[in-house]
């Protein structure tokens, strides 16, 4: 609460806290992946170099294609979405199928809307991570090691061995 105005019966009162909009999903709203395309995504969200693998785009699919063709991707895209309703949104626009370089065994990976207007696979134990659509978080990653003294040689190292 803030001190704003005095008028009230010559005694200062309180007026709530202007609103503060954290998010717009409109404007946060991450385009939709292109076909074909290889991109950068992060292990359950935590971007870090060691949790950095990297996914092609197959196809992009609405959602009677997409239900029609996976089947039972569908059906679990439904349930965790219910039971990770603080990260999946009630709905997507696309369901962006890739290929992920996480795991042989599961080498198919689906991403969705979450509710913030990015994209996050919905994999149990693989292919569940943050897809980096625009390039920027990885951007921020390797411009986060030059606030460590490394010489170009330790920072090309230390990308390429993912060890940060």
């Amino acid at each position: 609460m803030s001190k704003k105005n005095t008028k009230s019966l010559g005694k200062p009162y309180l007026l709530p806290p202007e609103r503060t909009v954290i998010y717009s999903r409109k404007k946060n709203l991450q385009p939709i992946p292109n076909v074909g395309q290889v991109y950068h995504c992060f292990d359950d969200g935590k971007v870090r170099f060691s949790r950095l693998y990297l996914v092609e785009v197959i196809e992009t699919l609405g959602q009677m294609e997409f239900k029609r063709k996976y089947s039972e991707e569908f059906k679990n895209w439904l349930e965790t979405s219910k039971s990770h309703y603080w990260l999946y949104s009630r709905s997507t626009d696309k369901f962006v199928v890739a290929n992920c370089h996480e795991s042989n065994e599961h080498p198919l990976g689906i991403f969705v809307r979450t509710k913030q207007g990015g994209w996050f696979g919905i994999g149990n134990l693989f292919n569940s991570g943050l897809l980096d659509v625009t390039g920027e978080l990885y951007k921020d990653l390797v411009k986060s090691i030059d606030n460590f003294n490394y010489s170009d040689e330790e920072k090309k190292r230390l990308i390429e061995e993912y060890t940060i």
